[in-house]
């Protein structure tokens, strides 16, 4: 196999994680915490196809395994978070050329529940910033159904992007309770909304997931007008980890995907064959199966499932139908190279930063010493009040964090091909 047919399968495998357009985050607070949690699960199952595909489609059993939920034959709870998202409006407020754009649009276009199978659509505008890889968070949906509250689970996804830079910035309390949700009076006083909803909130997130928070509070003389939350990474989630990993324990017990992996086809292949259409899979199966006991099958059994299923065939179709699936299929080809693409690049964007932290990681002390002399003497510094040259640190949180956007552009790793391609097979094994 060439190198970078093998890169492209290697980044379609990428799909265990959830990348959410930040103002998508932003603009979902008035969901309940199934409903918000339905909506990441939601992206998380059309991420791969968000540009080439308007409808979307998940069996109603798995949903309900992804978003930790045992009420899986309550269909009528699941008809009521579908109302739920496509009737929640969201909004975009960007910037182009310095001129505001706004735009607002429903979670959800359309939903559909019939004979086990739950359809759902996405505006093509908003598929298009939902996939944007460039202004994203990523979101495990292994810690998502830890979390047990709604303000919980709004929270951290709005303080998750900003782990990276340490803080969230300022927030007035009006904003706040926007993003999390807490529109209702009773919460108009500070002291029951820090009480009932910061307070349990950050605990909550600091217990449970990947990331510590810490909010810190603007005053007003003795009234509250703001708040942030500080960031950091869990010293625990290594503790996490191994837990969160696996998301699809309850798709590795199913009979279609144990047929997959029996015929040959690689784990993580078998468990998106099953999200997207375990029918279809079953379909499939039974006609391989079927020809290779006529001794029709040339190859493998592997082999040509996945060339049916990839390929989107009708098992019997007739040759007219044959011929119009190729000129579609070619188009299909098409739409997905540049979707690859655009992973690739975001793969490339984390191998840089991942070998920048290398080079950071690896610094001595008089290293550290001669680069803050070069950033202090920049144009780029800002009020220095905390250095401490000796050990070649900042006290001073905002600081310190100032000098480290600094420090990742000034060493930053030169792209190298032969390197990026050894990143990524240690990364996949």
């Amino acid at each position: 196999m060439k190198k970078k047919s093998k890169r492209l399968i290697q980044i379609k495998q990428q799909n265990e994680r959830l990348k959410k357009h930040v103002a998508a985050i932003h603009s979902s607070g008035d969901l309940s915490l199934l409903e918000r949690k339905m909506a990441n699960v939601f992206l998380l199952n059309a991420y791969d196809d968000l540009l080439i595909k308007r409808s979307h489609s998940i069996n109603v059993q798995m949903l309900s395994q992804m978003l930790g939920w045992k009420e899986s034959n309550n269909t009528d709870r699941l008809k009521q978070a579908l109302e739920s998202l496509a009737s929640t409006p969201l909004s975009f407020n960007e910037m182009k050329d310095g001129k505001e754009s706004w735009r607002v649009m429903s979670m959800i276009s359309y939903g559909h529940i019939e004979n086990g199978i739950c359809t759902y659509r996405y505006d093509e505008y908003l598929a298009e910033r939902l996939y944007d890889p460039e202004i994203y968070a990523t979101i495990n949906l292994g810690i998502q159904r830890k979390l047990d509250g709604s303000y919980a689970l709004a929270l951290y996804e709005n303080c998750l992007r900003y782990r990276s830079v340490g803080s969230t910035g300022w927030w007035d309390l009006e904003l706040f309770r926007r993003l999390v949700g807490a529109d209702n009076d009773y919460y108009n006083d500070f002291r029951r909304l820090n009480s009932k909803i910061i307070k349990f909130s950050v605990g909550e997130i600091n217990k449970v997931t990947d990331i510590q928070i810490e909010p810190e509070f603007k005053r007003a003389g003795r009234k509250v007008v703001a708040l942030r939350f500080l960031v950091t990474e869990n010293p625990q989630q290594t503790l996490l980890s191994a837990e969160d990993l696996d998301d699809y324990a309850e798709i590795r017990k199913s009979s279609t995907f144990k047929n997959l992996r029996d015929h040959g086809i690689g784990e993580r292949l078998a468990i998106l064959w099953v999200l997207q259409d375990e029918e279809r899979a079953k379909q499939v199966i039974d006609y391989v199966e079927s020809k290779a006991k006529k001794k029709q099958v040339r190859g493998t059994t592997a082999g040509y499932i996945r060339k049916l299923i990839e390929d989107n065939a009708e098992v019997g179709q007739s040759n007219f139908e044959k011929e119009l699936e190729q000129k579609n299929q070619f188009e299909h080809q098409e739409q997905t190279r540049i979707l690859l693409e655009k992973k690739e690049h975001a793969l490339k964007e984390e191998f840089l930063r991942f070998k920048t932290n290398k080079i950071i990681q690896s610094l001595s002390i008089d290293d550290k010493r001669k680069l803050i002399n070069t950033y202090v003497n920049s144009s780029e510094a800002g009020p220095i009040t905390s250095l401490n040259i000796e050990k070649g640190t900042f006290k001073n949180t905002v600081e310190r964090l100032q000098y480290r956007v600094w420090l990742n552009k000034y060493l930053a790793y030169k792209f190298d091909a032969d390197a990026f391609n050894e990143w990524l097979q240690v990364r996949e094994n």
